[in-house]
């Protein structure tokens, strides 16, 4: 029987407070449990949803992200062959006393060779490689106290599994 579990998703950034993720879409393997998205303490999510690799998953993953970036944590992979399951959905967070708001985020758990379940980032209108000023991340529009002028960089540091570190530019 397929069991749900708690699949936590750390998101560094010094004084960070996750206010939500409100998902709008997402996708699980067939069979698995899904009991949406909460935020733990300041700095994580938990995904509610059993863990069963699938290709039909790691598909609509690459779907939603269309020609935007992903990167993940802790694998040489451009993209997934399986995953656990994937959301989809505008991550709202505070830091620097000011709500920055991200649309548009896919976050996905997968299993890696070295049986870890890593996790993935991206979406449609991510941008990544030497984009300014971030090297090497995953980068979203994003807004600042309602204005869009901002930049949201997510960055799988080295030996990651279940974190990425943030980055946050108000333009």
């Amino acid at each position: 029987m397929a069991k749900e579990h708690d699949n936590y998703l750390q998101l560094s950034l010094t004084g960070i407070k996750i206010k939500s993720f409100d998902v709008t879409e997402y996708s699980i393997s067939d069979g698995q449990p899904y009991d949406g998205v909460t935020v733990s303490g300041d700095d994580k999510l938990n995904v509610k949803a059993g863990r069963h690799g699938s290709d039909k998953v790691a598909k609509w993953f690459k779907q939603i992200a269309d020609t935007g970036v992903v990167a993940a944590c802790d694998t040489d992979d451009s993209y997934p062959n399986k995953l656990n399951f994937a959301i989809y959905g505008t991550l709202t967070f505070e830091s620097a006393e000011k709500t920055w708001v991200v649309k548009n985020v896919l976050f996905a758990q997968g299993h890696n060779a070295r049986s870890r379940n890593n996790w993935w980032v991206g979406g449609p209108k991510m941008e990544g490689g030497s984009v300014k000023p971030f090297v090497g991340a995953v980068v979203s529009s994003a807004s600042v106290d309602g204005l869009p002028l901002a930049k949201v960089g997510f960055i799988a540091p080295p030996a990651c599994v279940s974190h990425f570190d943030l980055v946050t530019v108000a333009l």
